[in-house]
């Protein structure tokens, strides 16, 4: 299966696809693709992609630390995996070091293939017993991966870097690895990017993501930028000149809806879409044109036209009846009638309960290890003082279940060898634990908190895979595995992580435990779907033309 994987490159696979230009280099992809550094298939138990190459969230708040070296991008691609996991050399080349001062630690190998490029292989789990000046073969056996935290546990992953031979310049590996990365994406870090609100399209996609040079200025360094850092000074935009969304109407959209798969957008545009709480318009980020500011755009799905700019980029509740706007402390504002209040946050986006009457958020330290860092909840209702309700390690709060109850996942204490999925009902304090592993991703709550979808990658295997959980604690392991959006209470949908050349849209059914496919969705790129609040449809960016396109769900 793995020649599935790893892809000839046609049409829009790999290198050849919206491959930006290298000005300053005379290094151009190489003809020969390299190969991925894992072998087998991705998967729970095997290794998944992590952390994208390139102006990552992560990155952009430790731009002036961690990778201040390097212009202040993340400038490798992470592959997750447990402790142990064999590495593989990406293409023929000589060891050149070993251990060598290229950082990642604990450990770290470096490969030159010969023509112009080298490979790093960091955090590596041990030295690697191969010698500097050994030669050795693409696929070859070279290391382990190890953890960038030294714990096997906190973030086990392996640091890949494409540079060239001087060790000055780093490249996207995306570009030279010859992979389905689109289907990749579905499982892992997913859309990752700071954005810059003066220019919201630059650098969205994983393969548009800038070349960097060793010790050269910051190459992002935003003046407003997307999400905004904890206790941002940055002035954000008002709602003085916005008209707000359409009001709904007594004719229903969706009867002039006639195509099953149309595009919304053009000319590339734009990724993170979201729907109105009525499912009739699609909401994005833009920023069109010089004449035009930055704000959420939105168009219609029933009749698509052009764009029109009706919010301010700030965070909204569900039913859009508040509007976050971030700072410290952070503004917030009710549509209905303006009124406003302030609260702090530390930066952090809140969740809002159902009815939207309360309102929760986790403000977390920023160093330690991932899995000991503190994590305190806080409650609050609008226009009320904020009261601290929980303390976890290693997480902190996932969502609301109902008026009363929260969903959090950490550590109680940060001696627990494990994490823990367990509500808190903020009136009486109890808390109960759903489930315990060494972590949880992508924990999805339905729409009407009765059950939660999630996965557990490299634990126990009693413990590892895709799992649905009912409130109560009755949890079933289910056969598939991927990217998944509830469509309603009792449906979820997703698009499997195996090798295709297209995404197929499924449904899983909770009461009758049965998949069916609903729609060919030719490519998803990087992961970036939405399910509409009623169920009727799905909103993606197609991975060909990287436009929005909508696809309607049959019953």
């Amino acid at each position: 299966m793995r020649g599935l994987w790893l892809l000839v490159v046609t049409g829009g696979l790999g290198l050849a696809h919206n491959a930006p230009a290298l000005p300053d280099s005379k290094i151009a992809p190489p003809a020969a693709q390299f190969g991925l550094p894992f072998a087998g298939e991705p998967g729970p138990t095997t290794w998944l992609l992590g952390q994208p190459y390139g102006n990552t969230i992560g990155a952009y708040r430790q731009r002036r630390s961690t990778y201040g070296a390097i212009q202040g991008i993340h400038f490798g691609m992470d592959f997750s995996a447990p402790c142990g996991t064999p590495v593989r050399a990406i293409a023929d080349g000589v060891v050149v070091d070993v251990d060598g001062p290229h950082g990642s630690p604990p450990h770290n190998l470096v490969i030159d293939h010969g023509n112009g490029l080298a490979s790093l292989y960091g955090h590596l789990l041990e030295r690697p017993s191969i010698r500097v000046g050994t030669q050795v073969k693409r696929g070859q056996i070279v290391a382990k991966s190890g953890d960038s935290q030294f714990t096997c546990v906190s973030a086990p992953h392996l640091h890949l870097e494409i540079r060239d031979s001087s060790h000055q310049r780093l490249f996207n590996p995306q570009l030279y690895i010859a992979a389905d990365w689109d289907t990749l994406a579905l499982a892992g870090f997913g859309r990752t990017f700071e954005r810059d609100l003066s220019d919201p399209r630059k650098w969205q996609q994983p393969d548009q993501q800038p070349q960097a040079r060793r010790g050269a200025a910051l190459l992002a360094n935003f003046a407003r930028p997307w999400p905004p850092e904890p206790r941002s000074s940055a002035s954000y935009l008002s709602f003085g000149s916005f008209p707000g969304l359409p009001k709904p109407t007594s004719t229903l959209e969706p009867a002039a809806y006639t195509s099953r798969l149309r595009r919304l957008t053009s000319g590339g545009c734009c990724v993170d879409p979201r729907w109105s709480p009525d499912s009739r318009t699609v909401l994005f980020i833009d920023h069109p044109n010089a004449s035009s500011q930055t704000a959420y755009y939105g168009v219609s799905v029933a009749q698509p036209a052009t764009p029109k700019a009706y919010l301010p980029v700030a965070y909204f509740s569900p039913d859009f009846s508040y509007a976050q706007l971030p700072g410290s402390p952070s503004r917030f504002q009710r549509l209905s009638d303006d009124k406003a209040f302030s609260l702090e946050t530390d930066g952090s986006p809140v969740l809002w309960a159902p009815g939207e009457a309360q309102m929760a958020w986790t403000v977390s330290a920023s160093r330690g290890n991932f899995d000991v860092r503190e994590g305190q909840v806080w409650v609050a209702s609008p226009g009320s003082q904020a009261r601290r309700v929980a303390t976890v390690y290693g997480g902190g709060l996932v969502g609301w279940l109902d008026r009363e109850t929260l969903l959090l996942s950490g550590k109680p204490d940060p001696k627990d060898p494990l994490r823990s999925l367990e509500t808190l009902n903020i009136s009486t304090g109890k808390r109960q634990v759903l489930a315990q592993a060494l972590g949880f991703r992508s924990v999805k709550i339905s729409p009407d908190g009765s059950h939660i979808a999630y996965y557990v990658a490299f634990d126990k295997p009693e413990r590892t895979g895709m799992w649905l959980m009912s409130t109560d604690g009755h949890k079933q392991k289910l056969e598939w595995f991927g990217s998944y959006r509830w469509r309603d209470p009792k449906r979820l949908v997703y698009i499997a992580l195996e090798p295709a050349k297209t995404h197929f849209l499924r449904e899983y059914n909770l009461e009758t435990g049965q998949s069916r496919v609903l729609r060919d969705l030719g490519k998803v790129s990087n992961d970036d779907w939405q399910a509409s609040p009623d169920g009727s449809k799905v909103v993606f960016v197609n991975a060909t033309d990287r436009n929005l396109w909508v696809a309607e769900l049959p019953n």
